[in-house]
């Protein structure tokens, strides 16, 4: 498996609402997948965005991935690690401008680059149900 950047978020429901959010913050609309682990999928002039509204991963390196409910997996069309990560912290401030959403950007889940949380909130969400 390659590496690539991640964006957890949470919540991810209505999910109406997050892809539409996400297709905002990207530009492009995300397209509902038939096959394959990812739920919606969006293609950009160089990368391809999967979103996933549900995953198994747990707590790792200090960050507890399984209490956000969503992942949005930015990998690059020539596997461009540099550029890939402009994409990813781009939607990942155009989503945390919102200021609804819980977020941490991460390279390979080994690398935190930023957190966002709403107003107020803490760093990490406390709970899946939150």
């Amino acid at each position: 498996m390659t590496s690539h950047h991640g964006i957890f978020i949470h919540p991810g429901h209505p999910a109406e609402t997050l892809v539409g959010d996400v297709a905002l913050a990207c530009g492009e609309k995300l397209r509902p997948t038939v096959n394959g682990p990812a739920d919606y999928i969006a293609s950009l002039s160089d990368a391809t965005l999967e979103l996933e509204m549900e995953h198994d991963y747990e707590e790792d390196k200090g960050v507890p991935f399984k209490h956000y409910q969503v992942v949005l997996t930015v990998r690059d069309s020539d596997g461009d690690r540099e550029r890939e990560g402009v994409t990813a912290r781009q939607i990942f401030g155009e989503l945390a401008v919102l200021r609804r959403y819980w977020l941490v950007l991460v390279f390979d889940l080994q690398a935190v680059i930023d957190t966002a949380a709403p107003p107020g909130q803490e760093t990490f969400p406390s709970a899946r149900g939150h």
